[in-house]
């Protein structure tokens, strides 16, 4: 399995499994799914969220959620229960943002190779970029592999 692979897969893996320990949503509403592997765009007719990539990467996009993603890179954004996430990844970079709950943001930026995530809670602003560092504006978790730059708050 190439390094390009492995990267998209491990980036999904830990992305899915922190999502997987956030509390459930209140609402029975669905969550919107954009999806947009390999060169598609993908837009939903609600308009909430939007993924984009070329021919060598991909980029998913759940909720009120951007993600783009090219030169053999994969970004994944996830905003849920009133969060709001995006990111943006060129090559080789695989980031992640996650932001859960009224008031969250979650700003992902990769532009160098390598994993990063960025986990806002109710009422916090998160970023990790791989150029400008991670910050941590509320309860959240921001961490680089590149960079070797983290920030955890939890109040």
């Amino acid at each position: 399995m190439s390094v390009v692979k492995r990267t998209i897969a491990g980036a999904f893996t830990v992305a899915l499994g922190v999502a997987a320990f956030l509390p459930a949503t209140a609402s029975a509403a669905p969550v919107t799914a954009c999806q947009a592997p390999f060169g598609a765009d993908a837009v939903p007719a609600d308009g909430l969220c939007s993924a984009t990539s070329d021919a060598s990467s991909a980029a998913a996009a759940y909720g009120d959620a951007s993600a783009d993603a090219s030169r053999n890179a994969l970004a994944l954004a996830l905003g849920l229960n009133g969060g709001i996430a995006s990111s943006s990844a060129v090559g080789y970079a695989a980031p992640a943002a996650i932001a859960f709950g009224p008031g969250s943001v979650a700003e992902a930026l990769g532009l160098n190779p390598g994993l990063s995530i960025a986990i806002a809670a109710p009422g916090s602003t998160v970023t990790v970029d791989s150029l400008g560092g991670v910050t941590c504006d509320g309860p959240g978790f921001a961490g680089d592999l590149t960079t070797l730059k983290a920030c955890l708050r939890v109040n």
